[in-house]
């Protein structure tokens, strides 16, 4: 059974990793001048910024290098926030042999010798839903251009009359490093702070698992088990959490959202992680009184698994790794 657990786990895993790329984060910082401009190290490849302008006539800056003729791409959007309704930013590219077009406020920094070429923002109709986060956001801006000359670019996102928050997106080439990949919850936790969600809400459903499920689980085996055995079950219930996380925030996201089918794929996002999560827990309550070697082996395919599903905050995998290097005391207080 569990088996045939982790084969369906890995066969979805092998299916949907390869179409899954998005934008990796890059994380940003004091960008409000063209000195302090946050550098994105390669603008073909798919970079997300997320980040704040503090109040109106603001402007924050990103710099990058790219070589005539390669692809610019640009995407300005803005989170939900009800609160943040009016706040629509704009955005320039500044740099070499650009044509000249629109205006910009007197604020925005101009490198000396560049030119510039405004877009201005202009908010969709209804938000669109991010399937893989999942997430939601209005789009503003698109800006998508060949580079006519060789050099440094700057991009500057400005709003005259408030601040709010916004996200931007840069470079379309599609791919992730191993520590990018692994890292992804952690960044999904910021991403949806960015939406305007509280730590508390957004851990609600991971934290409400734990406590249900190890309530279950010590009804179950009111006798004691081994430490495999309890580090089996808080690995699965984490990752259990996980796939419950994933369909509450889809359900936070759809909300307002014109629903579609890429909703199939968070669920499947959701699934996963669900899987891996009761095949650990099917390992870890059935009972034996000498731990084999494909149990650990198991163990550690789940959290090896897990790690590169996004499942359990990595704590979860570590706790599944950890089950599978447990020495085998056999089991305790038998029934």
């Amino acid at each position: 059974m569990v088996a045939s657990i982790l084969f369906v786990s890995a066969v979805l895993f092998l299916l949907f990793v390869p179409s899954i790329m998005a934008h990796a984060p890059l994380g940003s910082g004091d960008n409000e001048s063209l000195a302090t401009a946050v550098v994105i190290p390669d603008p073909l490849k798919s970079w997300a910024l997320y980040a704040q302008l503090h109040e109106g006539g603001e402007a924050q800056y990103y710099k990058f290098n790219i070589t005539q003729g390669q692809r610019i791409h640009v995407m300005l959007y803005k989170s939900r926030r009800p609160e943040e309704a009016a706040f629509l930013p704009s955005f320039v590219l500044m740099g070499p042999a650009l044509v000249e077009q629109g205006s910009v406020p007197s604020y925005v920094e101009r490198p000396p010798g560049a030119k510039l070429l405004g877009v201005q923002g202009q908010q969709a109709a209804a938000a669109t839903y991010e399937p893989f986060s999942p997430s939601s956001f209005y789009s503003i801006a698109d800006l998508d251009i060949d580079a006519p000359a060789s050099g440094t670019y700057y991009v500057a996102v400005f709003e005259p009359s408030e601040g709010g928050h916004y996200g931007l997106a840069v470079g379309d080439r599609e791919s992730y490093g191993i520590d990018e990949w692994i890292l992804i919850p952690f960044n999904l936790l910021s991403i949806y702070q960015w939406e305007g969600q509280s730590l508390a809400l957004i851990l609600a459903p991971m934290i409400a698992t734990l406590v249900i499920g190890v309530g279950i689980v010590i009804w179950r085996i009111r006798k004691g088990g081994t430490i495999m055995a309890w580090l089996g079950v808080l690995a699965g219930l984490f990752f259990v959490g996980t796939g419950v996380s994933t369909l509450f925030q889809m359900t936070v996201s759809v909300t307002g959202t014109p629903i579609g089918a890429e909703v199939a794929i968070t669920l499947v996002f959701a699934l996963i992680p669900m899987i891996l999560g009761f095949a650990a827990l099917r390992l870890s309550l059935r009972k034996e009184d000498r731990v084999s070697i494909r149990k650990r082996i198991y163990f550690l395919v789940l959290g090896v698994v897990a790690l590169f599903m996004w499942a359990g905050l990595l704590i979860g995998p570590a706790l599944a790794i950890i089950a599978s290097l447990m020495p085998d005391g056999g089991r305790k207080n038998k029934s």
